[in-house]
């Protein structure tokens, strides 16, 4: 498998995971750490288009980065999640 393959499955990857961090009925999210996490999967997004079609140079650099980011974004939400009342 290549590195961008790679990559791009870890970035869905933990797409997965927080979709299902935030389907959980039984779990509310500051409104300020959505908006981060939502920011942060918009920037992955950018970067994975930018890498598909080679408007960015260095793809390794990006494809890092874009992972770290969904990464980012996951924590944020897993560490901000309070249980429903």
């Amino acid at each position: 498998m290549n590195y961008k393959t790679e990559q791009a499955l870890r970035v869905k990857s933990i797409a997965l995971d927080i979709i299902e961090e935030i389907v959980q009925d039984d779990k509310k999210f500051p409104n300020r750490d959505l908006k981060q996490s939502t920011e942060l999967l918009a920037r992955c997004i950018c970067d994975l288009v930018n890498v598909y079609t080679n408007i960015t140079e260095d793809h390794e650099v990006t494809l890092k980065g874009t992972v770290i980011k969904a990464k980012v974004s996951y924590n944020s939400l897993k560490s901000s999640s309070v249980k429903a009342k």
